[in-house]
């Protein structure tokens, strides 16, 4: 079993993407837009060490220098098109839409879940939280997240900006988008594992009302047909309502259908309904 969370485990797929040109400036946008503050671009990434090794070795395959140092990742020489966007995205201006694709959007999506994102264990619950220290950057993600359908709410949390969603949709279309194909497809086995689960407990809770309703049913029926077996109108009832309201009593706990085939000759279980209801009329008017 891996040793990373399934949060970190996104955050590592996630930098082994391979991007165009394009929407690697869109990336690497997303993953400083979401760890500054205001307008300042800190180039500071705190992931854990295996993210951080993977998102290191990314940059370096594009010529951006970085290095680790105390649990975190320090950006240095970032290109100029970049600042550009990132001061753009903090001030809270929207990107233009004649470069709005889904390739860069999501990108972009890619690089803050990395600087900002959690994404808590399906197994115990749906949920995507990115926590931005800029007003700017989240009112950029929020509108990302809606370009994408998602539908994110938003809130603060310690002087934080908080955007987040539960519902297993868009949790899933989310981990896919930012292009974690392999725990999207976990999270999923286990979306589908829990699916089950909850159909097994609400068809078991269903049977057990089913059967206390049938027992309950069958306890009053049982109560009237002794009520008329000690009536005087138990000599005017033909043999064959005294053996069906004796077999209802000496099993409590048979249906319908079990009761007309301890008839004797069997019948079924229309003409066993039809004897029962004929007895309930009659012990109705006692």
């Amino acid at each position: 079993m891996s040793e990373l969370s399934f949060s970190d485990n996104v955050k590592y797929e996630v930098c082994k993407v391979r991007y165009s040109a394009d929407s690697f400036v869109w990336f690497l946008t997303g993953l400083l837009m979401a760890s500054s503050d205001g307008e300042e671009i800190s180039g500071k990434i705190k992931a854990c060490g295996k993210v951080s090794g993977r998102l290191t070795n990314l940059l370096s395959e594009w010529k951006i220098p970085s290095n680790i140092k105390d649990g975190k990742v320090y950006i240095g020489q970032i290109p100029e098109k970049v600042t550009e966007k990132v001061r753009s995205f903090l001030k809270g201006e929207l990107p233009d839409p004649s470069e709005l694709t889904h390739s860069n959007v999501r990108a972009l999506l890619g690089g803050a879940c990395i600087a900002a994102g959690h994404i808590s264990d399906p197994e115990n619950t749906y949920k995507v939280e990115l926590h931005l220290k800029s007003e700017g950057a989240a009112k950029t993600v929020f509108a990302l997240l809606s370009y994408e359908e998602i539908e994110p709410v938003m809130g603060k949390r310690g002087g934080i900006n908080c955007i987040k969603f539960k519902n297993g949709d868009y949790v899933s279309d989310f981990i896919g988008m930012i292009g974690a194909d392999s725990s999207r497809l976990s999270f999923e086995n286990i979306r589908i594992e829990h699916d089950l689960r909850k159909q097994i407990t609400r068809e078991v809770n269903c049977d057990d009302w089913n059967t206390r309703r049938q027992a309950e049913a069958g306890a009053s029926r049982n109560d009237l047909f002794e009520k008329l077996l000690r009536s005087d109108k138990a000599l005017d009832l033909p043999d064959e309502l005294q053996q069906a309201a004796r077999a209802s009593i000496e099993n409590p706990g048979a249906s319908i259908a079990e009761l007309g085939e301890m008839m004797n000759p069997p019948i079924s279980k229309s003409g066993m309904n039809n004897r029962i209801q004929k007895l309930m009329r009659i012990a109705g008017d006692l």
